[in-house]
């Protein structure tokens, strides 16, 4: 992968002394350093809600069932590439796991399913339901889709293409929090009372089984001095602990971990999304020279910027904002509408800098996930050529509503017509 960037940046003439900022998407594959969020830990959640999926979508008739008692969400299909279907499986479930019971339950006692395909359809009903049945399941309904709805928005929001460092890490840092808050005595008391609604709606106990717990296995010191650990014997303490506690901290982990170079970024930057906030001389000016070196060349004879001008241009905005909430987009539209370039070049090149990182998710990821429908789906063979324009087509859905269709058919006639006007 580095042969071909640097061969690609090579054939294009760009130069690595002139590159400010570099962005991989936090692909795994790019990192190098952990399996990333697709790894499947505690698949418990999502099994089921493939299974309930594929179970009503393998028959017509299960399927009028299931539409005939849920409202507006139907089940959904899991991706292993995007995580938003996860949300919407978890979604259609977790608000309607009454109405998805009351179907298996219709098709469970169905005296008509006679047939070998009708045992089968009553078996794997009665077994769907016995998972329903389950507070722990529930719970684990509940959990899953509180963090990925909080985890959708800020994927969403860094998909933005005007997104910048400043609103990032404020977007992370909001996620970051709702986790670790999340993460706590009185989330996981918010997360048995959802639980216990759902629980309610089922008519089955809200508490946990001790017949989930496993056996407790015994691990033979190796040291006279080693002491044994003390069992979690209590169902609930084992659950919060085990799943609850360990799901919520990878999740913050993973924030940790799948930022560390964008962390390197803001620290450089994070004292100019808002100049105004500054009061010691000594912490502006020690900013200045960090960011100084940071842009300057392999050499360290050059560099974009001089932290002692950087220091005074700053000072001098300081006094032109008055002490405002200052963001660096305004600052720099400040600089430009105002035709300060020239008075304040240091600051216009930072901030452009701070501007143009490459900080937000790739948009065309999901071109991948649109290949499987278009080539599997609808075509089992065709061309380079069309395969390339129906997903151009798919991807750029936006510009292709917009188009006006008689017009591109009037021009495809044109093109394709055989008749020789003489």
């Amino acid at each position: 992968m580095t042969n071909v960037l640097l061969e690609t940046l090579k054939k294009f003439g760009i130069l690595l002394d002139d590159m400010r900022g570099q962005g991989y998407d936090n692909g795994a594959n790019m990192r190098g350093q952990q399996s990333g969020v697709q790894a499947r830990l505690y698949s418990l959640i999502f099994n089921i809600n493939q299974e309930v999926y594929v179970f009503f979508s393998a028959s017509t008739h299960r399927w009028d069932v299931l539409l005939k008692h849920i409202n507006n969400l139907t089940v959904k299909p899991l991706s292993t590439t995007r995580w938003e279907s996860r949300l919407d499986a978890v979604r259609a479930i977790r608000f309607q796991v009454k109405e998805i019971y009351s179907a298996l339950l219709e098709i469970s006692q169905d005296n008509t399913l006679i047939n070998s395909s009708g045992v089968k359809s009553h078996a794997e009903a009665i077994g769907i339901i016995n998972k329903f049945l389950n507070f722990k399941f529930l719970c684990c309904l509940v959990v899953w889709y509180d963090i990925l709805f909080e985890i959708n928005i800020t994927s969403k929001m860094l998909q933005s293409i005007s997104l910048d460092v400043s609103e990032t890490l404020k977007q992370l840092e909001s996620t970051k929090l709702f986790l670790m808050k999340y993460r706590s005595d009185e989330g996981f008391k918010n997360t048995l009372r959802s639980a216990k609604l759902l629980a309610t709606d089922l008519g089955i106990k809200d508490s946990f089984s001790s017949l989930d717990q496993s056996r407790i296995r015994r691990i033979n010191k190796q040291f006279d001095y080693e002491s044994r650990d003390d069992p979690i014997i209590d169902p609930k303490h084992r659950f919060k602990v085990n799943f609850f506690n360990a799901i919520l901290g990878r999740a913050i982990q993973s924030i940790d971990e799948r930022f560390i170079q964008f962390s390197e970024h803001v620290n450089l930057f994070s004292f100019l999304c808002n100049i105004s906030k500054i009061k010691n001389n000594d912490e502006l000016m020690t900013h200045c020279k960090d960011l100084q070196l940071a842009l300057a060349s392999n050499d360290g004879l050059t560099s974009d910027i001089n932290a002692i001008e950087l220091y005074d241009e700053i000072t001098a905005l300081q006094r032109r904002f008055n002490n405002t909430e200052t963001n660096p987009r305004f600052v720099l539209e400040y600089i430009c509408e105002n035709q300060l370039v020239e008075l304040f070049p240091n600051t216009y090149i930072s901030l452009r800098i701070l501007l143009t990182l490459p900080v937000t998710a790739a948009t065309a990821e999901r071109s991948f996930s649109k290949l499987k429908i278009i080539k599997n789906y609808l075509r089992s063979q065709m061309s380079q050529d069309r395969l390339v324009g129906l997903a151009m087509i798919s991807i750029e859905k936006e510009l292709a509503y917009n188009m006006d269709m008689d017009e591109v058919i009037s021009d495809f006639a044109s093109a394709k017509a055989r008749k020789v006007k003489f």
